[in-house]
């Protein structure tokens, strides 16, 4: 438990990579209570948080997990999406029904506000939630595939949310491309799981809504906020320091 988080946090596994007094992971745990549900924080998945009780529920993609050992500090570089209605120009007709909007700069967080700030699925967000339309998502083998919607345990074993992607905006156009060839009867038996991936299929569960972003927006409050000062002053530049090092140092992509 990290002192006066409230919340048991624990890495998963052994370090990826160790540069200094960081230390580097791939995907970190969660409890409330010592026998409570486990929530798993992965690499390049994404989560719904709401950062404030009067502020909207965003979607955080974790792109880096870190310990600062000299401070003892678990934390995470997340980027930042919302709804266009949530940004200081609002929704305009130019805006996709799926698309959303990135804020310009990574936000550093400790895990443990991480943790605190996420949510469920929102009642606007599920109102008009679309799942990703395969006829049958191909499956993996792998069950720790960073794509996948299960990030919370019991003690009966996974328990699935209903979650989110968001996707580049070429990326999005091939997706939803080949979700219509599918729809059309194009899926013969001779194609199979590696080949859809490799056409642009997204492997998530058919709980997950497909979004896309092609456009970022400076936060008019975020990065003044008091709560997240500190983040800004003392980590963000260590974080871009981190981004540019050799991929060698860092075995697992880096989204900058």
């Amino acid at each position: 438990k990290e002192p006066g988080s409230g919340f048991w946090l624990k890495w998963l596994g052994a370090p990826s990579c160790q540069r200094g007094s960081y230390a580097f992971y791939k995907s970190v745990s969660s409890r409330a209570q010592p026998d409570g549900p486990v929530q798993v924080w992965r690499l390049g998945e994404f989560y719904f948080i709401r950062c404030g009780p009067q502020d909207p529920v965003c979607i955080a993609e974790v792109t880096l997990l870190w310990e600062d050992q000299t401070q003892r500090h678990l934390l995470a570089s997340t980027r930042l999406y919302f709804l266009p209605e949530d940004t200081p120009k609002g929704r305009t007709r130019e805006h996709g029904e799926d698309e959303v909007l990135a804020v310009s700069r990574k936000m550093v967080v400790r895990v443990e506000d991480l943790v605190r700030w996420s949510c469920g699925q929102p009642a606007g967000w599920s109102s008009s939630l679309k799942l990703n339309g395969l006829r049958k998502p191909p499956q993996s083998s792998d069950s720790n595939d960073k794509n996948t919607t299960t990030n919370t345990t019991d003690k009966n074993g996974p328990v699935e949310r209903q979650g989110v992607k968001v996707l580049s905006y070429p990326q999005y156009c091939r997706f939803r491309s080949l979700q219509r060839r599918l729809q059309d009867g194009a899926r013969g038996p001779g194609l199979q799981d590696p080949h859809l991936l490799a056409l642009g299929a997204v492997r998530a569960l058919p709980n997950t809504r497909v979004m896309y972003c092609r456009d970022t927006f400076n936060h008019p409050t975020l990065e003044s906020n008091t709560n997240f000062s500190w983040q800004f002053s003392e980590y963000l530049w260590s974080s871009q320091q981190i981004s540019f090092r050799p991929s060698a140092c860092i075995p697992f992509p880096l989204f900058v």
